[in-house]
C-alpha cells in the first residue's frame, strides 16, 4: 500500500495584522454620521425617516438613541 502525503495550505498575515483587534466606534461618532439630525439635514435622509415612520418603526434612528447598546 502506498501512502499519500497530506498537503496543507498556509496563509500568513503581516506582522501588524496578527495582534490588532477591531475597534468599536464611539456612540458620538456614530450619531454624527447616522443620527437623527444628520438624517434631517439631507433630502435622502428625510426620505429614510419618512419610510421608517410609514413602516411604523418605534425608533427612527438607532444610532441617536442614547440607550442603544448600554449595559446596566
Amino acid at each position: 500500500m502506498r501512502r499519500e502525503k497530506r498537503r496543507s495550505f498556509v496563509v500568513r498575515a503581516g506582522k501588524a495584522a496578527l495582534c490588532l483587534t477591531k475597534r468599536n466606534r464611539s456612540r458620538k461618532s456614530l450619531a454624527r454620521t447616522h443620527g437623527f439630525r444628520k438624517r434631517m439635514s439631507t433630502t435622502s435622509g428625510r426620505a429614510t425617516l419618512r419610510r421608517r415612520r410609514a413602516k411604523g418603526r418605534w425608533v427612527l434612528c438607532t444610532k441617536s438613541n442614547h440607550n442603544s447598546g448600554k449595559r446596566p
